[in-house]
């Protein structure tokens, strides 16, 4: 369908009499707009105290501008002498690095740099409608397609501005436009009803490991106090498998092995694999309810990231820059405290910054946390479990609309 200009959309709106909109036109993205540009090329001069943010493709974020304290600024002077004049038919999207996120741009006090290209629509095509083509499978394989550079990809203007549409009438751009906003709309309230889920489960957590809140036994007795111990006294330090890339095979052929791009999501994920082939002994292969923990990582915000191994995760191994962490009691709540803020407070303690290059064992081993008795980890453990549980149903329904949408964009464009 992507290159056949004879196909039509599965999906037509009819007009308000019951009639049928005329066929879709062919055109280029070019043709819809009074401009396809880009940011400044170059870095300006930055003022704390300016007006306007200087922004890359990194701040589109779900279809908004989103800048924060770090995002640079620079003044009216500069802004001016660099101005695209942007205006309300605006739509931006990032072209360089990660490819193809988009937002409105609502009059928001930015100036952009060279990583966004901005879309002015014209007469022939509504900006909510333009939102939704330059999202489609179709265009953005056009882009991939034209993309340079070998590290970091790049997309080009040219490319951009030739890339082939068919588009509809204005009435029913209209019509398609304010149904996948909708849509939209739905995802967007999922997205922070997942956030808000998250956001308890953290007020949780601090409560229950800052033993704000207490257990009590099924008796309704209190459970004995907690005692301060090292991680080491409840669990057990495994360090990873180094292989060299001769080792490394095909699947058929060889040994699963878990890096960081395995955890996702607080769960083993299978997207990105390596296997090797390699004599090892039975301590080197996962075993279940381990906890591989990513220990070192070129970006800091991943050290940390684990994720439980599960029956449909075993006959597996683990990557030298990972760690797994073998429970010697309840592995559910080792597993809740590797996720909380006083594992990481303890982890960094030393670098005195909110990042760590890695965690060794050494910091394992030097790592003290205060521990219930067996019985009130399992019902800490059952707790945080539950809500993790409502957190990964709110996912799926996440999940199951933004599916809902790509299939509606793929069947109403072509």
């Amino acid at each position: 369908e992507r290159g056949d200009w004879m196909s039509v959309p599965k999906l037509r709106f009819k007009a308000d009499d019951g009639s049928d909109y005329p066929e879709l036109t062919v055109a280029k993205l070019d043709d819809l707009c009074e401009k396809i540009g880009d940011g400044l090329h170059g870095t300006p001069i930055y003022f704390q105290t300016g007006n306007y943010y200087f922004i890359n493709g990194n701040n589109l974020e779900n279809g908004k501008i989103i800048v924060s304290s770090d995002t640079p600024k620079v003044n009216d002077s500069v802004f001016e002498k660099n101005n695209k004049e942007l205006n309300d038919s605006t739509i931006l999207m990032s072209i360089n690095g990660t490819i193809g996120k988009v937002a409105y741009y609502n009059n928001e006090k930015v100036m952009l740099g060279k990583s966004v290209a901005y879309f002015k629509v014209n007469y022939k095509c509504i900006k909510e409608y333009c939102y939704q083509l330059i999202q489609t499978a179709s265009v953005q394989c056009q882009f991939q397609k034209g993309l340079t550079g070998s590290t970091i990809k790049n997309l080009g203007l040219n490319t951009i501005k030739n890339t082939n549409v068919k588009v509809p009438c204005l009435p029913e751009q209209q019509k398609i436009a304010e149904f996948l906003s909708t849509v939209d709309t739905v995802i967007e309230k999922q997205k922070e009803t997942v956030s808000a889920w998250e956001e308890r489960k953290k007020g949780v957590m601090q409560k229950l490991f800052g033993q704000e809140v207490r257990f009590k036994a099924d008796n309704g007795s209190e459970f004995p106090e907690w005692e301060e111990k090292y991680l080491s006294d409840i669990a057990s330090f495994h360090s990873g498998l180094t292989y060299t890339p001769d080792d490394v095979v095909d699947s058929e052929n060889g040994i699963l092995v878990f890096r960081s791009s395995n955890i996702q999501n607080g769960r083993i994920a299978y997207d990105d694999n390596v296997y090797v082939d390699k004599e090892l002994k039975e301590k080197n292969y996962v075993k279940l309810h381990d906890i591989v923990v990513c220990v070192r990582n070129g970006s800091k915000s991943l050290v940390g990231k684990n994720a439980l191994v599960t029956e449909s995760d075993l006959n597996a191994t683990w990557g030298a820059f990972m760690t797994v962490i073998r429970a010697k009691q309840n592995y559910e709540f080792i597993h809740q405290y590797l996720n909380s803020t006083f594992f990481k407070k303890e982890m960094y303690k030393d670098s005195g910054t909110a990042t760590i290059n890695q965690i060794t064992t050494a910091m394992l081993n030097d790592c003290k946390l205060f521990v219930p008795s067996i019985a009130e980890q399992q019902k800490i453990a059952d707790c945080l479990s539950s809500l993790d549980e409502v957190i990964e149903k709110q996912k799926a329904t996440l999940a199951a609309w933004e599916e809902l949408k790509k299939g509606l964009l793929q069947q109403m464009f072509v």
